[in-house]
């Protein structure tokens, strides 16, 4: 329990909680990218990521509640969402039989790849007709991915970002709706396995608190940022995520 660790490392990880729901809260992405890595410099990383599982569920659903068109959300991208359940539970049930060395390696150069193109004059736009059915091919990859790597976030953003006329409002409530379909069964399977367990999952909900006053001040801070520098942030989250799956799959 808590008692067990350290007051500094106790704090560090607070701070690197929350940071990780600054980002969530201004952008509705990046929070296990900042901070499982910076919580893995004082503990286990399985520790790490297993402590995220309750924040990361609670953060979405409230931004999912938080947010305004939330009807409009949900007929727009169910798709999508029943498509991850399906991609995940596919993710996990081949994850003994793949070389997650060379997905990782292939996700990531793609993931860099379209961020460079969505940042030059040259974009990916899906058009209105195509919406939906590209969102079952990128929820089964998320899943897939997912289920192997933990990284949901890559392939959903890409998705999004893809799309005409989503504003950063819009983004942020399509984006937390479609993690509720990852973080919920991941979390559910890291309780089946035990690696979430008693201790581990009461320090977890915890670690909700530092999350959520990040979420809060996040929040707020959205409202100051211009559309156009919110996607440029997205963007750079974005190529952060592929550098990941390729620091990930080289160590």
């Amino acid at each position: 329990m808590l008692s067990e660790y350290d007051p500094l490392i106790i704090a560090w990880c607070s701070f690197a909680l929350f940071c990780g729901g600054l980002i969530k809260g201004t952008l509705g992405v990046g929070t296990p990218l900042l901070t499982v890595p910076l919580m893995a410099l004082v503990l286990p990383v399985q520790t790490a990521v297993a402590l995220m599982a309750i924040p990361v569920v609670v953060a979405n659903v409230w931004q999912a509640l938080q947010a305004k068109q939330i009807g409009t959300v949900v007929g727009r991208f169910w798709p999508a969402f029943v498509a991850i359940l399906f991609g995940t539970y596919a993710g996990v049930a081949i994850l003994s039989a793949i070389d997650e060395r060379s997905l990782l390696l292939f996700v990531g150069f793609v993931v860099i790849a379209f961020t460079l193109l969505q940042a030059s004059t040259y974009k990916l736009h899906l058009p209105a007709a195509l919406e939906k059915p590209a969102g079952v091919v990128f929820g089964l990859a998320s899943g897939v991915i997912g289920g192997l790597s933990s990284m949901f976030g890559p392939m959903l953003i890409i998705y999004l970002v893809s799309i005409r006329n989503l504003d950063k409002e819009r983004f942020v409530a399509s984006i937390s709706f479609l993690y509720l379909a990852c973080v919920v069964p991941w979390t559910i399977i890291l309780l089946w396995f035990g690696i979430l367990d008693v201790p581990l999952a009461l320090m977890s909900a915890a670690a909700t608190v530092p999350v959520a006053a990040g979420l809060a001040i996040g929040r707020r801070l959205r409202g100051r940022v211009s559309d156009q520098r919110f996607n440029r942030l997205i963007l750079v989250v974005l190529m952060a995520s592929g550098g990941t799956m390729l620091w990930r799959a080289f160590t």
